[in-house]
């Protein structure tokens, strides 16, 4: 093992889950690093419910390994979980808390998260044995399917998994908050993009107990390149302007509008 594996390895270890306080490493989430000229890829033990724990982690993860000599770009990979992993019984986990292996000793207790899984917590509001009863909605014929009908729906058409359609990552700093980005391009002149912004907890007191792997908010943005303008942005940030300005700088919107028309 080279110097740089080894420096990588060091840095994930003092990386510690906020339930357990043991670090990434033993834990098992840090399943592997792969050195390929100067990109570093960390592959992650695939996560055991909702992926929001992986995504925040997969951000501190670069922001840590970012700064070794040597490394030009750092990777975050796990392998997605397969349709039907979640239907043996074993509990999603929370979105607010990184996921924890099942063969973890003392996982951190969640009795929130516990008390809602028992069956038949509350039959009298359609919460039986079988979980909760699905409310009644309109639905169409094909839930299921992909949707060809009038007028086009461009959302429905992304695909992060789709090699036809040309999609990229970057990463832009303003201030205290380090923004990533993902975008596709629609055939339709327009540009999905999910951003998310994390920062360090600045919690230092007080009931709420500080997050090691920061604070993150996501946004998703639609950009009309006809029109040069946003045309859609929805979110639960109290301000989106940081994110339009990170969105700009880090598909340099301005530059390829200049170029547009010249």
């Amino acid at each position: 093992m080279g110097s740089l594996e080894q420096s990588a390895w060091d840095r994930l270890r003092s990386m510690k889950d906020p339930g357990s306080r043991r670090d990434i490493v033993s834990l098992g989430l840090a399943k592997d690093i792969e050195l390929t000229g100067r990109i570093l890829t960390v592959h992650l033990a695939p996560p055991s419910g909702d992926a929001y724990g992986h995504e925040a982690l997969a951000t501190a993860i670069r922001r840590e390994l970012g700064p070794l000599e040597g490394i030009d770009r750092v990777i975050v990979t796990w392998a997605k979980p397969r349709p039907n992993d979640g239907e043996n019984g074993s509990p999603a986990s929370s979105p607010l808390h990184l996921p924890i292996l099942n063969d973890v000793a003392n996982p951190e207790f969640d009795a929130m998260n516990a008390s809602l899984g028992r069956a038949g917590i509350a039959p009298g509001a359609g919460y039986g044995d079988g979980g909760p009863e699905q409310l009644p909605s309109p639905e169409s014929e094909i839930p299921n399917d992909r949707y060809e009908g009038w007028p086009p729906v461009y959302q429905w058409e992304i695909d992060p998994a789709d090699p036809s359609l040309v999609s990229g990552e970057s990463h832009v700093r303003i201030g205290d908050w380090e923004y990533d980005i993902w975008w596709q391009a629609h055939p339709a002149d327009l540009i999905y993009a999910s951003i998310q912004a994390l920062a360090d907890d600045t919690i230092t007191s007080g009931p709420e107990r500080q997050h090691p792997m920061g604070r993150n908010v996501v946004v998703n943005v639609v950009y009309d390149r006809r029109r040069e303008a946003v045309v859609a942005v929805y979110g639960t940030a109290r301000d989106f302007r940081p994110f339009i300005e990170a969105f700009s700088m880090g598909c340099k919107l301005e530059q390829h509008a200049k170029e547009s028309n010249e």
